[in-house]
């Protein structure tokens, strides 16, 4: 069984403190400009405050749509559950196996080519999967032919996208964390992964998609996490979320 619960839980990351940098002027309308985030200050340091008092709890089954403008703290939420980011205050437990699809840069390593990327993830995320199908499956998938010869590094980002979409695809694990995972690529690659995304909707997993496409969202989706400053409301109703983002009163301070 796999499951997520998040109690209380925030996140805060330094930015400013006694820094000869900013004057106090400029400080100050850091202050008031500071959008994607509520902005505290300890102990004269100033800090945003990315995921505020956070609390949700979810179990097999559950496809979430996470749905926030750029900076509410999509992507921080995503690499916690990970285990990338360790919360300030509060808790989250996980339990099954987590597989990421987030920032190509923190998995993939540049200056490896792609076949031996693809042997550093075997070793590091699933070894119980069998290495040749592994890269079998991502020659095929990938599409990237020789280029799997050569180094991460004189990859576009398109092409880094699809040797880790491939990886991460192939592993289904038990919880799964995508950031506008299927965006990736030409379209003729969207359509690709958009039919291995259908075939992992089938399994009785935990998903989660930040993702600012609706109509995937309806699609795919059966609870809608909105995010804005950092704070997160559940929504059972996927139409009910998507309405109040398209408010005005989500998009008002």
């Amino acid at each position: 069984m796999s499951k997520i619960v998040v109690k209380n839980l925030s996140l805060e990351i330094p930015l400013i403190g006694q820094s000869r940098l900013f004057q106090k002027k400029i400080d100050k309308n850091f202050t008031q400009q500071n959008i994607g985030s509520t902005k505290v200050i300890k102990n004269k340091i100033v800090y945003s405050k990315i995921l505020d008092n956070v609390n949700f709890e979810c179990n097999d089954g559950d496809n979430i749509a996470l749905l926030g403008h750029n900076g509410s703290g999509k992507t921080t939420l995503l690499k916690v559950i990970a285990g990338i980011y360790y919360p300030s205050s509060g808790s989250i437990y996980t339990q099954g196996s987590i597989s990421s699809l987030l920032d190509v840069n923190s998995i993939l390593k540049h200056d490896c080519t792609g076949y031996e990327n693809i042997k550093l993830f075997w070793l590091h995320y699933n070894k119980s999967v069998d290495l040749k199908a592994l890269v079998s499956n991502v020659e095929e998938f990938s599409d990237l032919g020789d280029f799997l010869n050569m180094p991460v590094k004189i990859y576009s980002s398109g092409m880094a996208a699809r040797l880790l979409f491939s990886l991460t695809t192939f592993i289904k694990p038990d919880i799964l964390l995508t950031d506008e995972g299927i965006g990736a690529g030409d379209e003729a690659f969207k359509d690709k992964a958009k039919k291995l995304m259908d075939e992992y909707m089938n399994s009785a997993k935990i998903k989660f998609f930040a993702s600012h496409q609706l109509d995937f969202i309806r699609k795919n989706c059966q609870k809608l996490f909105l995010i804005k400053k950092g704070k997160l409301t559940v929504y059972n109703d996927i139409e009910e979320g998507i309405s109040y983002y398209t408010s005005i009163n989500y998009n008002s301070n």
